[in-house]
């Protein structure tokens, strides 16, 4: 019998066995299960990691200082990996998220690094943080000498950043301002010329 004849034979049998419910051999068993196994490991690390973000952010939401620094002290990934959807660092996602600005001093503690780069928009933490008019959190990061000439996706500085937000405010609400607006958009200029201010001073 030729290598070909012998080949069809074999899978013929194979066939066969499949078709009346035999078992194929060991090694072929182990071989069809390998991709299905290899899929659910993924789906559950998958889970797993989805769960403990969920975690984190929560915790970071809350802003209580004990549960900060235990979740940090913890922290299993390297401080400055994106490891919030992978477009955010820890103290990417704090700044946004967080009411406590002494999180700032604690992920720095943990050698965080004050000048990456949000993902997508190129923006640095106290980009995310002057978005969100944290004044406080402006001045912890500031301690830790932030790059002020750093330029986003958009070539914009820190300056230029804040020129703009407070632009697009006055856009978004318009020429005839009610009460409520004009109020509403003089405390965000407010707060925006007070993180100005504290930028200037560096």
């Amino acid at each position: 019998m030729g290598a070909c004849e012998s080949t069809t034979a074999d899978g013929n049998r194979k066939a066969r066995a499949r078709s009346r419910g035999e078992p194929l051999p060991k090694g072929k068993r182990a071989a069809t299960k390998m991709p299905k196994l290899a899929t659910a490991d993924l789906d559950s690390s998958r889970q797993v990691e989805e769960q403990e973000i969920d975690e984190r952010d929560e915790i970071l939401r809350r802003g209580v200082r004990k549960e900060l620094q235990k979740m940090i002290d913890k922290y299993d990934a390297d401080i400055n990996d994106y490891t919030f959807g992978q477009n955010k660092t820890l103290l990417l996602e704090a700044c946004i998220v967080c009411p406590n600005p002494d999180v700032i001093d604690m992920i720095m503690e943990k050698g965080a690094d004050v000048d990456k780069e949000e993902y997508q928009t190129g923006n640095t933490a106290i980009f995310l943080s002057a978005l969100d008019l944290k004044v406080d959190f402006v001045r912890n990061l500031l301690k830790y000498q932030p790059n002020l000439q750093h330029r986003n996706h958009s070539r914009q500085n820190i300056f230029d950043f804040l020129k703009f937000q407070l632009f697009e405010q006055r856009q978004k609400i318009g020429r005839d301002l009610t009460e409520d607006e004009k109020e509403k958009y003089n405390e965000k200029k407010k707060k925006m010329e007070l993180i100005g201010i504290e930028l200037e001073k560096h």
